[in-house]
């Protein structure tokens, strides 16, 4: 009903051609299953090995074909093949009414039997290259069947195999045949040996939000699949573009950090190899193997993506952690004596030298409860004057005695401090820039940062350079819906280093209370006197306030390296004269140009307006989008709403 109204001139057209072919379909239908049903109940094998054996058949549904058309691009009615479609559904033999994994065996072993008498009825024609076998390789939602396509009389008819277990799987999901029936047979965690199930138990240990999550599904459980093989006869089922490197990260995350080479059906191949239906994979692993910073490039799958940023933000930290360790080191060593002559620290105590020294202070009177965080904070940051605050406020040392005891150095660093702290600082940011998203480190200088005054008058509380990171399209604002292209801004809990960076537009409301927390603090302004909109109005509405954050500057990657996938919700608000067929219009151009998610409308006497929550790729598709819907035929304004209301 709904594709009626949505589309009417196709639901139309297509009805009128399905009209004029109703009997021919019918006939050929009725005549097909006669046969199928004579032949099977005449077959000895299905008489002994099965209880029952049921054919059912159907024709397509006017939205169901029309859909497979436009995906294939296919307007020939007589190209479609599961217009007219035959189900066989085997109900194997089972002892005391349960069916162990022997019998389940033979069900299937049934099924490949009725598949030769399918291909061998009287008066069809079987069609070779339309056997599809899903009970060999399942689709990942569990789904297993076997599809073959025979002509009768010029009529393409699809024919469906299955047992009734799978049939039940089929029509009502995993979970209505696994947990119910086998509960007491199985142990829980052979459910996640079902690839949907285990990608979404991987999912879930992963940071994703919920949009992120039905767009994995979309494109990564429901979308096409290669099936690979691996030298043991293993089948890796891996999402349709997927290469060499995605195959190594599912094998193992091992294999895939420890990966040297892969061979394609003997044959070495680079690592951006797309894989293709029944390859043969052989992944070379050694001691010397570790992930190249362009294998992100070449990733296809969240899974191995996530796992590839774990390792370099890892290695990142790392990196910096040893720079951190430098700088705070030879810090202490400069200004120990200082320090122990200023300090106001009970009698006695002893000025730390080693690191574990150090973290026995922690946190004092900074926001750093372990060495760790202390460290690689500082080796981001790069900063004399971080350190000398840091110092104070650990050692209780007046901030002026430490600035002033360096003043009249002609360097601030020994040359062989410098050098080892700018090889770490350039590991870390090489390994920042291979990510997609990734928590950057400011600029290489060795020269000295630049000083409060100038961070504040940018606004920006934790970055000491103008370097700005990169946007992660997996940490969206859902206040602001920003979209690529958009001028946008970041911010990130105050204290967590590993956090992610959630992204704004420019004029996000809390972007810009966190732009302005940051300014405050520059300024020592007490918490109880910072008054904002974003504070006032979580007030008002009984709220708890958000945690403070810090901001971050941001941009888009280069557009050529964002991943075609990776769509952007907005929201598109349509105001027009109300008439008939305003929202089909409305909604057949969103349609075509985006993916909706969500519609609400408003109508009064004489105006409508109609609200879109839409998938888009970038700007330029939203402001396309827009000016199409103005052509609309009374159609007043189009406008993209700032915040969100449909979401």
């Amino acid at each position: 009903t709904a594709f009626m109204y949505l589309y009417p001139q196709e639901y139309k057209r297509l009805n009128r051609r399905l009209r004029q072919h109703q009997k021919k379909f019918r006939d050929t239908l009725d005549k097909s299953q006669e046969i199928l049903e004579r032949t099977l109940n005449a077959d000895h094998v299905l008489q002994d090995y099965a209880t029952d054996v049921k054919v059912s058949g159907r024709t397509k549904e006017v939205y169901s074909l029309w859909h497979k058309m436009e995906i294939k691009g296919e307007h020939n009615l007589d190209h479609i093949v599961d217009v007219v479609a035959l189900r066989v559904i085997i109900t194997p033999a089972h002892q005391d009414g349960i069916l162990n994994e022997n019998e389940a065996d033979r069900g299937v072993w049934l099924c490949y039997h009725v598949l030769g008498l399918v291909q061998h009825l009287p008066g069809f024609q079987p069609v070779p290259t339309k056997v599809k076998d899903y009970i060999s390789f399942p689709k990942p939602n569990g789904y297993q069947s076997l599809h073959t396509a025979l002509m009768l009389n010029g009529q393409a008819i699809e024919v469906q195999i299955r047992t009734s277990t799978m049939h039940q799987v089929a029509e009502y999901g995993m979970a209505s045949h696994w947990a119910y029936t086998d509960s007491k047979r199985r142990k829980m965690d052979s459910l996640y040996n079902t690839p949907w199930l285990a990608s979404i138990k991987e999912w879930q240990n992963d940071s994703i939000n919920s949009r992120d999550f039905v767009d994995s599904v979309r494109r990564e459980l429901l979308g096409k699949r290669v099936f690979v093989f691996l030298r043991n006869g293993k089948i890796l089922n891996l999402a349709r573009g997927a290469t060499a490197i995605d195959a190594a990260f599912q094998i193992h995350t091992e294999v895939g950090l420890t990966m040297v080479g892969v061979e394609i059906n003997g044959k070495p191949v680079p690592f951006s190899y797309e894989l293709r239906n029944g390859d043969v994979v052989s992944i070379l692993t050694g001691d010397e193997g570790k992930p190249a910073t362009d294998w992100m490039r070449f990733a296809k799958s969240r899974s191995t993506r996530a796992k590839l940023r774990s390792y370099f933000r890892e290695k990142q930290n790392d990196s910096l952690r040893e720079a951190g360790k430098i700088l705070l080191l030879d810090y202490l060593w400069m200004h120990g004596p200082l320090i122990d002559r200023s300090s106001f620290l009970p009698e006695g105590t002893d000025i730390p030298k080693t690191l574990e020294e150090v973290e026995e202070f922690l946190p004092g009177k900074t926001m750093y409860d372990n060495i760790d965080d202390l460290l690689i904070a500082i080796g981001k940051k790069h900063d004399r004057a971080f350190l000398h605050a840091l110092v104070s406020k650990l050692f209780l040392v007046p901030q002026s005695a430490l600035v002033e005891a360096e003043r009249d150095r002609a360097s601030l660093l020994p040359n062989t401090v410098s050098s080892a702290v700018y090889e770490s600082r350039k590991l870390a940011n090489e390994l920042a820039a291979s990510l997609d998203t990734y928590t950057a480190t400011p600029e290489l200088s060795r020269a000295s940062s630049p000083s409060a005054r100038d961070v504040f008058r940018k606004g920006f509380a934790d970055n000491d350079s103008d370097v700005a990171e990169y946007a992660d399209p997996e940490h969206l604002c859902n206040e602001c819906l920003p979209v690529l292209g958009d001028e946008i801004i970041g911010t990130k809990p105050e204290g967590n280093n590993d956090a992610p960076v959630t992204v704004h537009r420019i004029g996000c409301p809390h972007a810009q209370h966190a732009i302005n927390s940051a300014s405050a603090s520059r300024f020592q302004v007490p918490d109880s006197r910072r008054i904002d909109s974003v504070s006032l109005r979580m007030l008002k509405t009984g709220r708890a306030p958000r945690a403070p954050e810090l901001p971050v500057k941001l941009q888009w990657s280069d557009f050529s390296l964002i991943d075609d996938e990776v769509l952007f919700l907005a929201e598109i608000v349509v105001v027009a004269e109300d008439r008939k067929l305003l929202l089909a219009d409305c909604s057949e151009i969103v349609s075509e140009m985006s993916i909706i998610v969500k519609t609400g409308s408003v109508t009064t006497r004489e105006h409508a307006t109609l609200e879109f929550l839409v998938q888009v790729g970038n700007l330029e598709a939203i402001q396309k989008l827009m000016d199409e819907l103005s052509q609309v035929r009374s159609v007043m304004s189009v406008e993209r709403r700032f915040g969100r209301n449909l979401l």
